[in-house]
Formats: C-alpha cells, structure tokens, sequence
C-alpha cells in the first residue's frame, strides 16, 4: 500500500515541446514527400532509357542486315559476271557476236507526266558558258 502513497510525477508537455513535434512531424513529411518524387522521377527516366534502347537496339540490327546486304551487292558487283550484266541491261551493251535488239514499250501515262515534269525542270537548269 505504500506505493498508493506514492505519488506519480505529472508530466505534461509543454507547448514549446509540442511545437517541437509539429515541427518535426511537418519536417518528416516533406523529406517522404521528396523521396516519393524522386523515386517517380527515377522510375520515370529508367522506362525512357530503356525503351529508347529498344529503340536503338531494333535500328542496330536493321543496319546490321542492310550492312550484310551491301557487303553481298559489293561482292557480287566485283565479279566478272555482274559486270557484263550491268553493262547489258543499264548501258545497252551486246557481247561479241550478239545482236542487241531494244523493244520500245509504250508509255503510260504517268511516266508521260514525269518525263515532261522532268524535261521542264532541264530546262531551268540550263546553265550558260
């Protein structure tokens, strides 16, 4: 019974503790709240990074296959053959002994139309000497 006797000291805090607090509690708030954000911000760049290199990536590969390709055509036109064959078809070229006949074919209309676009535009190039 003695400790009935005893009496509990009465703490209460005072204002400037609880303004403390407040102030802290408001403190603690915006530090999360700045963290949330760049953490959003953080998240936000990686997706981006990561689709443009995707994006990279897919145009790499493309370029690669058009660099096989060329390197194929380069090969292909070094030889003896592809040689004389675009010098038949592009340069109306015939081998010894061969005769080379051109047939005509009749234009449609659209390459009509582009021949005469293309005939006034020659004729604004003309330079003078």
């Amino acid at each position: 019974m003695q400790s009935d006797n005893v009496k509990k000291p009465n703490i209460k805090p005072n204002k400037k503790s609880k303004m403390h607090y407040s102030l802290l509690t408001v403190v603690l708030v915006i530090c999360i709240v700045e963290l949330a954000f760049g953490a959003f911000q953080n998240i936000n760049k990686n997706v981006n990074f990561l689709s443009k290199i995707n994006g990279l990536e897919n145009l790499r590969n493309k370029e690669l296959s058009k660099n096989k390709q060329l390197k194929s055509e380069i090969e292909n036109f070094n030889s003896e053959m592809s040689l004389e064959s675009i010098a038949r078809n592009n340069l109306k070229m015939a081998g010894e002994n061969e005769v080379l006949i051109i047939i005509n074919r009749p234009k449609t209309d659209s390459e009509a139309f582009v021949n005469v676009s293309n005939k006034k535009k020659a004729k604004h190039n003309k330079t003078v000497y």
